[in-house]
């Protein structure tokens, strides 16, 4: 009886541990830095602006948790946006602009850990965070080149299709309206740089780190 006691006992125990898990749906709004020589470039000659970039991202978090304070959370989002832009100070002889579109697109795969100060079963539950994963990335370039050396103009289409390791960091308010009913609302940096494909030869890699804030509605299964 004393031996059937103990596993049941470690059994509701690690019954409880398996079961407190919770999914984040999230959205916000994602600011890239920009701070690399192409992105540079583009803004010195074309009408493209580093705000012209910010867009919208969705985004899905499953969160284990460890104990009170610790959990291990694993998400996976989606960032897309492609910009139109002209040549500031060139255009065709009949006067219509010359004009490029440009276009990143990102879907992160990210695993990190989080940590409560206070627990994560109160009302209102602040977390920091930090983790890594792995970036599947899209730069491409496309309509009119001119090339500087003898101002000829061609048509043409530039792109890199690459995967890139990142690092991230965040911190966030989660809001227990329910035992299985949330609110999140989180800030996060994420520092990511990739290398260009022969298209772009001569460039440094391609700086897409940025700031994101989200909101989400959580749902707890424990």
């Amino acid at each position: 009886m004393k031996r059937m006691a103990v596993w049941l006992a470690v059994f509701g125990l690690m019954s409880g541990i398996l079961c407190s898990q919770s999914i984040h749906l999230k959205i916000g709004l994602f600011v890239p830095r920009l701070q690399s020589d192409l992105w540079e470039i583009s803004q010195e000659n074309l009408t493209f602006e580093r705000s012209d970039m910010v867009n919208v991202v969705y985004g899905g978090e499953y969160e284990f948790y460890l104990n009170r304070n610790f959990s291990l959370a694993a998400e996976v989002s989606s960032y897309a946006k492609t910009v139109y832009a002209q040549y500031r100070d060139y255009e065709f002889e009949d006067g219509t602009p010359i004009f490029q579109n440009i276009t990143l697109r990102l879907v992160p795969v990210e695993a990190g850990l989080k940590f409560y100060p206070m627990g994560h079963r109160n009302r209102i539950n602040l977390f920091i965070g930090a983790g890594a994963g792995v970036y599947a990335w899209t730069y491409q370039q496309s309509g009119y080149f001119i090339n500087f050396q003898n101002d000829s103009i061609s048509e043409g289409f530039a792109e890199t299709r690459r995967f890139a390791f990142g690092l991230n960091s965040r911190i966030g308010l989660a809001f227990r309206f329910q035992q299985r009913l949330g609110f999140s609302l989180e800030g996060k940096y994420q520092y990511l740089r990739g290398k260009l494909s022969r298209n772009f030869e001569g460039f440094d890699p391609l700086d897409m780190s940025g700031f994101l804030v989200n909101a989400g509605v959580t749902l707890y299964f424990n």
